[in-house]
């Protein structure tokens, strides 16, 4: 089992050096649904490293989602 969580963390940090795998996106012309399906199979990913791991990157997408609006659209 250790050998497969040592795979998803590499397969993870890669996945991670593109913005929009960590929530980062043209919300103006991007699709939130879209964005939603890649948050959640990233956190499956994140959460099969650890449970650490996954509340981590949960907040990091949420934020980056957010900020994501904030910028296309303004604070509300």
């Amino acid at each position: 089992m250790e050998n497969l969580k040592e795979a998803y963390k590499l397969v993870f940090e890669d996945l991670k050096k593109c913005d929009m795998f960590i929530g980062k996106y043209d919300a103006k012309n991007g699709n939130t649904n879209f964005m939603y399906g890649i948050g959640t199979v990233m956190e499956n990913i994140a959460y099969t490293i650890s449970e650490e791991v996954g509340k981590e990157y949960s907040d990091l997408f949420s934020e980056n989602m957010q900020a994501s609006k904030e910028a296309a659209y303004g604070k509300r």
